[in-house]
């Protein structure tokens, strides 16, 4: 049987940064690119090309180029924040057989209705973002890589993904952050673990959900199954 220390050898954690994020930013992401180095993964920690400000996909497959096409890694778990998230659901979509895990941080799979207002709307990523965008619905809709291997992190008090539940995967693995005030409350709107819904006890906004430590214990205990299948599987 091969030990844990030995199987993450060959796997890469790769983070993608939000969008304005530039290479300097990294920084921000060093606690949570910590949990995976803490078991042995190689961590890589990507900012969008344009400062995300560019066409998402074009900017995916620069992405795809950077992480696929010139490392060794024999497979990938994958992390992203904010539209970081839509990138890396867009590239375990495409290349299924090397993903192993998807974690998303304050991702608006179903859009946000502040990328509907302003200005800033006439952005390329910025309308790709919006309430009911093509790209999104397409995203959501392809099931070329399994749901269940997805994990999405959110707050209720997400300021950025509005509303907040248009960070929801169907059929994936969903942990909502909210004070434990409000659990009852949430759970009587239906956000139940039958649902695929995990409620845990804190509080953060869209750029403290990569921070918060209930969410980084969801990584773990994820990262602890993730592992335990990849032990069964090599014994």
């Amino acid at each position: 049987m091969l030990d844990r220390d030995h199987q993450q050898v060959d796997t890469t954690a790769v983070i993608y940064m939000g969008t304005f994020c530039p290479p300097a930013a990294a920084m921000a992401y060093r606690s949570l690119a910590s949990l995976f180095e803490a078991r042995g993964y190689s961590v890589s920690i990507k900012a969008i090309p344009k400062l995300g400000l560019g066409r998402i996909d074009e900017a995916a497959r620069q992405l795809a180029d950077e992480v696929f096409h010139t490392s060794r890694a024999e497979r990938y778990v994958l992390v992203g924040h904010s539209q970081g998230a839509l990138i890396a659901l867009y590239h375990a979509r495409r290349y299924p057989s090397l993903v192993e895990a998807v974690f998303g941080f304050g991702g608006p799979f179903h859009g946000t209705w502040l990328a509907n207002l302003g200005r800033l709307s006439r952005l390329p990523a910025v309308r790709t973002m919006a309430a009911h965008s093509r790209f999104l619905r397409e995203l959501r809709e392809d099931s070329s890589y399994e749901a269940e291997n997805i994990h999405s992190l959110y707050s209720v008090f997400d300021e950025l993904v509005v509303p907040w539940f248009a960070s929801t995967v169907s059929g994936a693995n969903n942990v909502v952050l909210a004070p434990a005030r409000l659990h009852p409350l949430l759970v009587r709107l239906g956000l139940t673990r039958s649902r695929g819904i995990e409620l845990v006890d804190g509080w953060a906004d869209h750029l403290g959900v990569i921070w918060h430590p209930a969410l980084h214990r969801q990584v773990d205990l994820a990262l602890d199954r993730l592992e335990t299948d990849r032990l069964v599987l090599a014994a």
